[in-house]
This record gives C-alpha cells, structure tokens and sequence, in this order.
C-alpha cells in the first residue's frame, strides 16, 4: 500500500463516515492488541517480584519513573511530524515527506548523542541513590544501571520516529502491535530465563533495556523495506533547513511533552524523594491497576488526533462537533468502570501480588478521580494537538505545573497526605488544563 492511499479515502464523497471508519477499525483493532498488552504488563509485575527482591522492585519501579520523564521526548518532535505528515500523504507529496522524515532521523540521531554524554558525565559526578533517596546495599550498582537505563532510552529515540509515521497514516493499532511485541519479549525472556540467569536488578536492566531496541530496530526496517520503501529515510534527503519549522511546532509540543512527563510520570520520583523508595511499591502497584482507564481510553482516544487535523484542514465543523460529544458520553462509562474499579480495588489487590504490598483505600480513590479527570482532559486536549493551536495550553501548562510542584510539596510535607500526594496534586493539574482546552475548543468551533 502506497503512503497515503488510506487518506485518499478520506478525500472521497462522504469523507465523514470514511474517517470515521478508520477510527473505529483502529480501535477495533487496538482493543485486541491493547487486552493482551494490560495482560502482560499485569503479570510483568509478579514475574518480576520473584525475579528481585521487594527492595529491588522499588528501585526498578523509580528508575522506570526516571526514564519516563524523558521517555516522550521523542513524541514531541515526532508530533510536530506527524500533523505535516498529515498533509503530505493526502496530496501524495512523498519527496517532501521523505525530507522530513530524514531530517527527524537525523535530528533524533544528534538529540540522542548529546543526551549519552549528558547521562554519561551526570552519572559520573551525581550518586542517583541520594538524589533519589534510594535504599539500596549497593549504591554503585544502582547508580551505574540508572546510568545505563538513560542511555539505552537515548538509543531508543533514534528508533521511535516510525510510530509518529504509523500515528500520521492512520495506522495507531500497530504502534500498539510493535509495544505489544516488545513486552510480550520481555515476559517470555523472564519468565523462562528465571531458571536460567542470575537473578538480580541488572539482568531485568537488560531485559529491559535491550529488547526495545532489538524490536525497534527490526520493525523500522520492515516498515521502510515494504509498506514505507517510497519515504524511508535518506542521507541524501536530509535538509536541517527545515529544522527550524520541526522545533517551532515540535518545540511546542516539546515542552507541552516536558510538563506532561514532570505530572504524570513524576508520582513514583516524587514519593521516593519525599517517603523513600520502599513506598514506591504500593504507589506503582495501584497506579498500575487504575491505568486499565487511561489504557481503554488511550484505545479510544489516539486515532482521532490525525482525523481532528484532516477535519480541521476541511473545516468540517459538524464531525468535530458530534465526534467531542461522543468522547464525551465514553467519558462518562470510563468514569462509571473507575468507580467500579475502586470498590473492588483492594480483592483485586490481594489476589495479584498477595499479602507483600498493601494499598492505602486513600491512595485508590484519589487515583479514581484522578483518571476520571484525565479521560475528559484528552479528549479536548487530542483536538488541541490535532489542530496545533497549541500556544495558549503551552503557556497555561507553564504556570500549572509550577502550582502542581508547589501543591505537591504542601501535600508531603505540611499535610502529610503521603503517597495520595502526587495523585491529587495531579488531579488538580488535570481539571485546571481541561478547562483551558474546553475553552480553546469553543475558540476553534468559532473560527471554523
């Protein structure tokens, strides 16, 4: 298939109800791919806790904390992509595509080699363990597999570009297919390797660390070898001229990407600063469970980032219009399944890791509302992106995450909410920037 041959569909009488098709079979597609990835990523848990002990397992869960505060670095730049990519694969300019997508590649290649060497001198100077507040009986190991983790991240970077390509051709499902593929490698490597390599934070490190890469790699060049041969990259293609405008949407959502990785992804670094990396645990186990909402939503939700930015090109205000209302009404079941999800929390609980880790009921209905919050809020917040009008968030989200930060301090130390902390500091964060995209998106339904 031809880049952009599932756009022209959308350029044909009656594009509303083909664009509308190519979500609803992406998202039948990712409610398979999405179950099976909530399965293993559930059973990744109690694997690992007989593959390390439970102080380990806390100090796997904050690196994995730490590494995803930067972990959408590469989704920013690939964002600024992904909505021109939009455009070139309805007009079937491949040349321009491919200068982009060299250009990103390239981009990626130099933002990865500066942060090897950033994590490289960092971890050479700075003891992770004491920034991090981190338990451990052997510090420098721990340091040394932070350090290590960060750079295999930065190797992943150089990878990732071909999900923000699959994202542009409508294609969401098999992102999920390549993150299916990556875990379900993992699982199978611990689960059998248990029996056969030393068990210790290193080897699970390199599990890790290692098979992202692997299947990265692998997959990119399938893509670029068949379904994408006519825009795979070229060094030939590569023109940093057109850097600029990459970091001038790119860089928008860079920071827009930055703030979202200090809010969502903070709680475990947060708490282990705060209370120590042993109360990491509870918090990760519960953030776990309830991220099945944001998972289901997330099913929901990610094709429609493109087809808001073809709707928005065509000005077609009405599909707009019915397509919010119904992510609202799916909002509302999503709200409905947290609370049911709640009152079975702590059953659930006992029965997926034991007696080993205990929950706060607190903790629970704090991470209830907090993703009930976040559901609502990427709804309008995928209109936003899709149309690029980013601005007024971006500035809106520099002034609430300085009142997440110093909202979060007051619920450690002056309230002694504990690990709850993060979580209703972030549901504030959540309902502060859904009302500024609700009021964006009136803007934008105004000026179509």
């Amino acid at each position: 298939m031809k880049p952009g041959s599932l756009f022209a569909k959308i350029n044909r009488p009656g594009s509303l109800n083909a664009r509308s098709l190519l979500i609803y079979r992406n998202v039948v597609q990712s409610v398979f791919v999405k179950g099976i990835g909530i399965l293993i990523s559930f059973l990744t848990i109690p694997l690992t806790l007989k593959y390390i002990n439970l102080e380990d397992f806390g100090i796997w869960m904050t690196i994995t904390f730490l590494t995803s505060w930067f972990s959408l670095i590469d989704v920013s730049f690939g964002n600024g992509l992904r909505n021109k990519l939009v455009t070139f694969f309805t007009t079937g300019d491949v040349q321009t595509a491919r200068k982009y997508i060299s250009t990103l590649y390239a981009l990626s290649l130099c933002v990865a080699l500066l942060l090897t060497i950033l994590f490289l001198t960092i971890g050479h100077y700075i003891q992770w363990t004491s920034v991090l507040n981190i338990q451990s009986s052997e510090p420098e190991q721990v340091n040394d597999i932070i350090t290590y983790t960060l750079i295999s991240f930065s190797a992943q970077l150089i990878l990732k570009p071909i999900n923000s390509i699959l994202f542009a051709d409508q294609k969401a499902a098999w992102v999920g297919w390549i993150l299916l593929l990556t875990n379900g490698v993992i699982i199978t490597i611990v689960y059998f390797g248990a029996s056969t390599f030393d068990k210790s934070l290193l080897i699970i490190a390199h599990i890790y660390n290692l098979v992202p890469l692997v299947v990265l790699g692998l997959v990119s060049l399938y893509f670029f070898h068949y379904l994408y041969a006519g825009i795979a990259p070229r060094f030939m293609a590569i023109d940093f001229s057109l850097s600029h405008e990459l970091f001038s949407l790119g860089g928008k959502f860079f920071i827009l990407q930055l703030i979202s990785i200090l809010v969502f992804t903070s709680g475990g670094l947060f708490i282990s600063y705060f209370l120590g990396s042993a109360s990491v645990g509870p918090y990760s186990i519960a953030n776990k469970y309830f991220s099945v909402i944001t998972v289901l939503h997330g099913i929901v939700i990610t094709p429609y980032w493109s087809a808001f930015t073809d709707a928005y090109v065509k000005h077609d205000k009405v599909w707009i219009r019915d397509t919010m209302r119904q992510l609202n009404h799916i909002g509302l079941g999503m709200a409905l399944l947290a609370g049911l999800m709640a009152l079975a929390a702590n059953s659930i609980f006992r029965l997926w890791v034991g007696p080993a880790i205990t929950v706060p009921v607190d903790l629970s209905l704090s991470l209830m509302a907090y993703v009930v919050s976040f559901v609502f809020l990427s709804n309008y917040n995928s209109l936003i992106n899709g149309t690029g009008q980013i601005r007024l968030l971006m500035y809106a989200s520099l002034i609430g995450v300085v009142v997440y930060v110093g909202l979060t301090t007051i619920l450690f130390r002056w309230l002694e909410a504990g690990p709850a902390s993060v979580v209703i500091a972030g549901t504030v964060w959540n309902v502060s920037m859904l009302l500024v995209c609700r009021a964006e998106y009136k803007k934008i339904m105004y000026g179509l």
